[in-house]
């Protein structure tokens, strides 16, 4: 997504021809449990980039293209996986149920053991260049919804996270919502989750500068080995979105990685640069 609105024309143009060869599907994202909705569960088409969030009232709205014959991920954090199969789909199914996952849960303390504060990530306003997301250029919003945005971070030894921080050089949305996920490094790419919470940071008034999440009272703790820490987009207003974008600074450099995708489903890109991303930590 950075330079993306360098390119307003072809997009025009894109969105103009696909409109009219697009399926909408509209349904909602259940707990197979209890029957209430599943609030911001994601939902994706394996390696390609078409996806979308659902809302608050786990309530989604799917643009497929025409004969379109892949199959559909639906996932929320703390949730299990749901594969529907094109058959699925073309028989009607609009209403998805996921599955609680079991969650173990367990105390973290730290007053005992030989901790000291420091940082994790980069924590600095400045870059060379903003890496740009959002729907400049676009009549809808809710595709773009599910785009991540991360860094490579490699704590040296056991960490427990205390805030989460991210710099918004730009922000032109009234209303921004993301998600924050870890991941442990498989292959040089996001792999497994490491959060069974979730986790959200809420922007309003095109607020910018660095953004806060206050982690501790969700008990984080790191071993020592490299982790991907991504923003997940989650919701922005859908009124007028057409001139609406924000920015992330990153800076060039080799050793740091920096991980995109477009939905929770479509395929991981990497680019030699780190964003401004950083964790303030407790390490021993």
């Amino acid at each position: 997504m950075p330079h993306k609105l360098t390119f307003l024309l072809p997009l025009l143009l894109t969105s103009l021809s696909l409109r009219a060869q697009t399926t909408v599907l509209e349904g909602r994202v259940l707990n197979t449990k209890t029957g209430e909705p599943v609030p911001f569960a994601t939902l994706g088409v394996p390696h390609r980039s078409i996806g979308t969030v659902a809302d608050e009232q786990g309530r989604y709205l799917l643009r497929l293209p025409a004969g379109l014959t892949d199959t559909l991920v639906v996932t929320s954090v703390g949730f299990s996986r749901e594969v529907v199969l094109p058959r699925a789909l073309a028989a009607g199914q609009r209403e998805f149920r996921l599955l609680p996952q079991e969650q173990a849960l367990r105390d973290v303390v730290v007053e005992h053991r030989r901790v000291h504060p420091a940082l994790l990530g980069r924590n600095s306003a400045k870059g060379d260049i903003l890496w740009l997301a959002g729907s400049s250029g676009k009549e809808t919003v809710d595709d773009e919804w599910g785009w991540e945005f991360g860094t490579l971070l490699k704590p040296a030894k056991r960490t427990y996270l205390e805030e989460f921080h991210v710099f918004l050089a730009t922000n032109t949305y009234e209303h921004l919502r993301f998600r924050l996920n870890l991941y442990a490094v498989e292959q040089g790419r996001p792999g497994r989750v490491l959060v069974t919470r979730d986790i959200q940071l809420i922007c309003t008034n095109k607020e910018h500068g660095w953004q806060t999440i206050d982690l501790r009272p969700y008990a984080l703790e790191l071993e020592a080995r490299p982790v991907f820490a991504t923003i997940q987009w989650l919701q922005s207003e859908k009124k007028d979105p057409w001139d609406k974008y924000f920015s992330i600074p990153v800076t060039r450099q080799p050793k740091q990685v920096v991980v995109e995708r477009e939905n929770s489903e479509a395929a991981w890109t990497t680019h030699p640069m780190q964003p401004s991303l950083y964790f303030t930590v407790m390490t021993e």
